[in-house]
């Protein structure tokens, strides 16, 4: 991977369109080196000889979807951004982006050339960083190292069994807590949080490194309090619990809140406590090189309107809330 600013990154653009392809090399060919490919296969081909920075792909392609090619691609150039262009909703295909593609943004189709333009610089940059930090490391991304962090989980029932580490759960099905708390055992202690309110309180107290929540509690959608938590507080992981077809709340939640992964419902067991345990790793790894954080970088968003029923406060306290890092001096 290059990572000289005095030499172009390289972007890949992905498309079985030859207009959009065309669109692309026009609007990006003065700024970037770029590549282009006509369909999923055609793209594995090309970043088998030729890593790249960023890959813009369509997810609507005859033959391999660009959630398919993504989940490829982040195999064989692991540290290169992925963007998906989409015109459609279909929310397990968006699950699935998140969950094995780990999208850096959705871009609705038809796009803005500006706001394409600032994503796809924003990826190249935390592509260069994600590849220095890879460079210093030896490795793909650092090692965790010490004790798993806290994981918070935010639901109706706060009653909490006492265990050895942490994880807060948000979700207006009482039973969710010690759901999870049963699948992971000893490994976390689970606190639950049934208002956002409460959950702040948590995260003002304990040491948490995993926030997972429903996509809304108590009729509420949490994708101000998630965006907000990412933005000041990068470290802090988001996984979020779903049933709802909602898919563009599910874009919304990873381009304003860069959530880490999906659990479906209902829960199967072995794949929480995977997506759990990576997530905690995710956390560590965040912890110990801030450089990465702009991988993970939010969305902006404008500023909501002043809120009448005290979120807009918990929102400030999210703001101030200190960094595990600090406490822990």
């Amino acid at each position: 991977m290059i990572n000289s600013p005095a030499i172009k990154a390289r972007v890949l653009f992905v498309d079985d369109e030859p207009r959009v392809l065309t669109t692309m090399r026009m609007l990006f060919r003065a700024h970037y080196e770029v590549f282009f490919a006509e369909g999923g296969p055609q793209a594995l081909e090309l970043l088998k000889k030729q890593p790249v920075d960023v890959i813009v792909s369509d997810q609507r392609m005859p033959g391999m979807s660009g959630i398919e090619l993504l989940r490829a691609a982040r195999e064989l150039n692991p540290n290169a951004m992925r963007i998906l262009l989409t015109g459609y909703s279909d929310l397990n295909a968006i699950i699935g982006s998140i969950n094995e593609g780990e999208i850096f943004r959705f871009v609705n189709k038809p796009w803005s050339n500006d706001d394409l333009s600032t994503t796809v610089a924003r990826a190249v940059t935390a592509a260069r960083v994600s590849a220095a930090v890879t460079a210093r490391a030896g490795e793909t991304v650092p090692a965790p190292a010490g004790p798993l962090p806290a994981v918070l989980v935010m639901d109706d029932d706060a009653r909490v069994p006492a265990q050895i580490q942490a994880i807060l759960v948000m979700d207006d099905d009482i039973r969710v807590p010690a759901q999870i708390q049963a699948i992971l055992g000893g490994e976390c202690r689970v606190f639950g949080a049934t208002t956002m309110s409460e959950a702040v309180d948590l995260l003002e107290r304990e040491h948490i490194g995993v926030v997972i929540s429903d996509t809304r509690v108590q009729d509420h959608p949490v994708v101000n309090l998630i965006g907000t938590l990412k933005q000041h507080h990068p470290e802090l992981v988001s996984v979020i619990l779903t049933e709802r077809a909602d898919a563009g709340a599910a874009i919304d939640l990873i381009n304003q809140g860069q959530i880490y992964r999906f659990i479906t419902k209902p829960i199967i067991d072995n794949a929480c406590k995977i997506t759990v345990t990576s997530a905690l790793k995710q956390h560590e790894r965040l912890s110990h090189s801030p450089e990465l954080h702009q991988r993970y970088e939010v969305a902006n968003t404008p500023e909501p309107p002043p809120p009448t029923s005290g979120s807009g406060r918990l929102l400030d306290r999210i703001k101030s809330l200190r960094t595990w890092m600090t406490r822990r001096a």
